[in-house]
């Protein structure tokens, strides 16, 4: 596939304008963050807004291959081990941050979190790197985009195209509707739910498309694509100005859903389409590399941004507000550069190489049977108050496993697809052997627990009923999937 370089060092660009909107600008905005500037550099939501419709573009370039099979898996495999790395360095992080209270934190806050869902809860929506539930967004858009992809190699591009802004009015009126008659009641809700920013993604995916069966292939004067360039772009800017001048207009987060998408699509494939020197400039390999730093930036900013001031604080210097606002910035962007070129593509390949070993839905569904047996071992045990009395020592067992129990599935080989067709002796005793270690390493590390006073019994009912339970579920679901022939067999 060709590279469109120009297109990359935008997303800098966007990201830019999230730092100085959670406060990164320091003195770099003291001299330039005036009317009619400050609106467009405190503009986060509308280059958020940029960054779905940018995705969705890029998405069909790569992906959109009309006659071709689309291959599911590898396409997941390569979306998960895109994002998912850092951004689990980006919760650490923030675990880290609250190391202290971490053990009083609710188990669900952090489950959504490890899972990237957190943006679907409203309570949850702003939990830990209060940035990342952006992360929950790009992974809806992901999970819809072969399905359009499908839909659309049925469709000339000018259905897709008109379905795709038929959608985005649609989708803008029930949103701008339930801002007037709920705002702010459920602002978690209107600002972070990612059907509401859909629209976005699928706009721009339509875009991609047209550029992939048509726009390319177009030629276009210079002089008038770069006028449809900087006049897309001005109008944006000219949007953003008015509606700080006049509140009542859509403003501040309502452009985040994707108000002024139908300007970005056609911004990018111009862009896109632009044989000038400008694109020459843009792609010059530094600025391709301060884009391609988007992602680290995105997703580190704020853990970044709490160490550093905890740091600064404790470190006992003169004027650490001062401090901070000199250097955060560069400090970012150092940071982005170093986690995007020297941390990132090492993780990549460990986790692609890990992922090729390993089933992810049986992964996935392991997990949710040792959640599952601890309910089901726990409530054939206790009743009532006696239940209730035992629930912390519920989430420690649930914990324990939750780490615990995959790298000894890893270890045993249970989650390989080959495993599958092992005969089923076999497989039951490299699963039963799994299994029993994880429940000896949970069990004896809730007998410390009890040890230092932390329960008041050591039930060993519970691990016997967890472990009959985990096996038999396991066992079964490997059957079904050996049955159904999810994995063929090599």
């Amino acid at each position: 596939m060709k590279r469109y370089d120009q297109l990359t060092f935008t997303r800098f660009w966007a990201l830019l304008l999230v730092l100085f909107y959670h406060g990164a600008g320091g003195i770099y905005l003291t001299y330039i963050n005036k009317f009619p500037l400050s609106p467009i550099l405190h503009s986060a939501p509308t280059a958020v807004s940029y960054l779905y419709a940018l995705s969705g573009f890029v998405m069909a370039l790569v992906y959109y291959r009309p006659g071709q099979t689309f291959e599911l898996v590898k396409y997941w495999t390569a979306r998960v081990v895109r994002i998912y790395p850092l951004y689990i360095i980006s919760f650490a992080l923030v675990c880290y941050y609250y190391l202290e209270a971490l053990a009083r934190i609710k188990p669900q806050k952090i489950l959504v979190n490890i899972f990237v869902l957190q943006a679907w809860s409203p309570r949850y929506a702003q939990s830990f790197n209060y940035a990342s539930w952006s992360m929950t967004v790009e992974f809806f858009f992901y999970a819809v985009f072969p399905f359009f992809v499908w839909w659309a190699y049925r469709q000339s591009v000018r259905r897709t195209l008109w379905t795709a802004l038929i959608f985005w009015v649609v989708t803008q009126t029930v949103n701008f509707v339930l801002w007037i008659g709920y705002f702010p009641a459920q602002e978690l809700t209107l600002v972070y739910n990612p059907i509401f920013h859909l629209s976005t993604f699928i706009l721009g995916v339509a875009g991609g498309v047209w550029f992939v069966q048509d726009g390319k292939n177009q030629i276009i004067n210079p002089k008038i694509n770069l006028a449809i360039l900087f006049g897309s772009l001005a109008l944006v800017a000219a949007y953003t100005i008015l509606s700080d001048v006049y509140p009542q207009l859509p403003h501040n987060l309502q452009p985040m859903s994707g108000l002024l998408t139908p300007f970005f699509v056609v911004f990018i494939s111009a862009l896109a389409l632009d044989q000038t020197r400008l694109s020459k400039i843009l792609s010059h390999r530094w600025l391709v590399a301060l884009g391609e730093t988007a992602f680290a930036l995105y997703i580190l900013h704020v853990p970044v941004i709490w160490l550093y001031e905890r740091f600064l604080e404790n470190s006992g210097v003169a004027d650490p507000v001062y401090i901070k606002n000199v250097t955060y910035l560069p400090l970012m962007i150092g940071v982005g550069l170093i986690a995007n070129y020297y941390i990132d593509p090492p993780l990549r390949n460990w986790m692609k190489n890990l992922l090729a070993k390993i089933s992810l839905p049986l992964l996935l569904l392991d997990l949710g049977i040792a959640a599952a047996s601890i309910f089901i071992s726990f409530n054939l045990r206790f009743d009532g108050r006696e239940y209730l009395a035992y629930r912390p020592m519920g989430i420690l067992i649930f914990w324990s496993g939750f780490f615990l129990r995959p790298i000894l599935s890893y270890c045993f080989k249970t989650l390989s697809p080959a495993s599958l067709y092992l005969p089923l002796a076999q497989l039951a005793g490299r699963l039963a052997l799994s299994v029993a270690c994880g429940g000896a390493l949970v069990a004896g590390i809730v007998y410390v627990g009890y040890r230092l006073a932390w329960f008041i019994n050591f039930p060993r009912s519970v691990f016997v009923v967890d472990f009959l339970t985990i096996f038999l579920l396991s066992f079964l679901a490997r059957y079904i999937f050996r049955a159904l022939k999810i994995y063929q067999p090599s």
